[in-house]
């Protein structure tokens, strides 16, 4: 369970760093009517300031269609892409700025996620980190969590995908893993007994780009568990969940 939480906050981390995305610092001057800077990245939080025509400002860094800039007076505040599009470089060029679309989805290389289902009739939850080896391959680690009534589990996996549509919206992929799964038991009355097994799994699933960074991913394995008994397992499990790439 530990091992599960700090993946969970590894992934929440991923998440943080490439959402609020760094970019060069730039120095421009306004061309809209104005600008008007919000407390923070939302229309949901307030205007504090707006700033006039042809003053120059810094931008800052990106966090979705938002961006932090700076004005002469040294002040922060945030402002959304759609105030930017007239606004121009010192040189009076036209300032480039970035936006995520499904091009950068079909581009990128790395993706983490969350999603949740079930492991036969038990509740299951899963992290998991994937990148990129070529347009149609990917390679996969993920950690599961299987809560039961007198026993719990923890699956480890590594698994290659493969993509045969990746540019389709709605993308079916193909899976092929192996790992450990850790079974620990949680009631003195249950008649099994802690232990770990090796696992193998294939599965099939697709994934559906949303916006921006978001993409929908739906997923089904058999799991076939090799228990040192000769008494081995074959499990289905379904998961549904949410995903970022970057």
């Amino acid at each position: 369970m530990r091992l599960f939480n700090l993946l969970f906050c590894i992934l929440s981390t991923l998440y943080v760093s490439t959402t609020y995305a760094e970019t060069e610092v730039q120095k421009v001057k306004v061309s809209d009517p104005f600008l008007e800077m919000h407390t923070g990245p939302s229309d949901a939080y307030p205007i504090f300031n707006v700033i006039e025509r042809n003053e120059s400002i810094e931008i800052i860094k990106q966090h979705t269609s938002w961006f932090l800039i700076k004005n002469n007076k040294e002040m922060e505040g945030w402002v959304h892409s759609s105030q930017l599009e007239k606004t121009l470089t010192l040189d009076g060029d036209s300032v480039k700025l970035k936006s995520f679309t499904r091009e950068n989805y079909l581009e990128h290389t790395g993706e983490a996620g969350i999603m949740g289902g079930n492991f036969d009739t038990l509740s299951m939850m899963t992290v998991y980190a994937n990148y990129a080896l070529t347009k149609n391959l990917s390679a996969e680690l993920s950690a599961s969590q299987v809560l039961g009534n007198f026993s719990s589990r923890l699956i480890l996996d590594a698994q290659l995908i493969h993509q045969p549509f990746p540019s389709w919206r709605i993308s079916p992929y193909f899976s092929l893993g192996a790992g450990q799964i850790k079974t620990s038991v949680r009631s003195t009355l249950s008649q099994l007994t802690d232990r770990t097994d090796n696992t193998a799994n294939v599965g099939l699933g697709f994934k559906m780009y949303l916006t921006r960074r978001f993409i929908l991913r739906a997923d089904l394995k058999n799991y076939f568990i090799f228990q040192s008994k000769n008494n081995n397992e074959e499990i289905t499990s379904w998961q549904l969940g949410f995903a970022f790439f970057f």
